[in-house]
């Protein structure tokens, strides 16, 4: 059943054995995405989880001995995140629909406790098929959602398991960490 999965997890592994650095590591499996996101995914969308509000987190593999993960976001249409950000490197790819991704940088160092001042940088559209990445600490910062009128899908391979971020208020100027679960445990 997940076939394809499987081999994405695989190739993932074999780009973590070789010690290379965050940049590499996410090029190398930018490409294993774009592979992954080329053959057939199926992932049993109706065992995929999404709660009543927002969009779900589904867990599809956690490596025991890299620590990096596999996620399946499941997007109804309209639904997004807030500004946050990861704290490690991330690959996302678009299985099915269509998301859009708006980017920011930091202007403050960091230091003032609660306080993050951000810039817009851009956005962009990710369609089905296509992948992109996230890289702390200059390119980690950013927001998703679905603006389609139908269900989106994407996989995400982090670093390591994301159980809080930190999420930014623009308009407040301010930041929170909060805590994250999966949908799907």
């Amino acid at each position: 059943m997940y076939t394809a999965l499987n081999k994405h997890i695989k190739r993932v592994r074999q780009i973590l054995l070789k010690n290379l650095n965050e940049r590499d590591i996410i090029d190398q499996v930018v490409l294993s995405t774009d592979t992954l996101l080329k053959e057939p995914i199926s992932l049993g969308n109706n065992h995929l989880k999404t709660p009543t509000e927002g969009y779900g987190r589904n867990l599809l593999n956690q490596d025991p001995i890299f620590g990096f993960v596999v996620v399946a976001m499941v997007w109804p249409p309209n639904e997004g995140t807030p500004v946050h950000d990861h704290g490690t490197w991330g690959v996302v790819g678009v299985a099915e629909g269509g998301l859009s991704v708006t980017n920011y940088s930091r202007n403050d160092d960091g230091s003032q406790p609660g306080y993050a001042s951000l810039t817009e940088l851009n956005t962009f559209p990710a369609r089905e098929g296509d992948a992109t990445h996230v890289l702390p600490p200059d390119k980690d910062i950013h927001k998703v959602w679905n603006s389609t009128t139908k269900q989106s899908i994407s996989i995400h391979t982090y670093g390591k398991t994301i159980n809080g971020c930190n999420v930014f208020d623009i308009k407040a100027n301010s930041v929170k960490q909060v805590e994250l679960s999966y949908d799907n445990l």
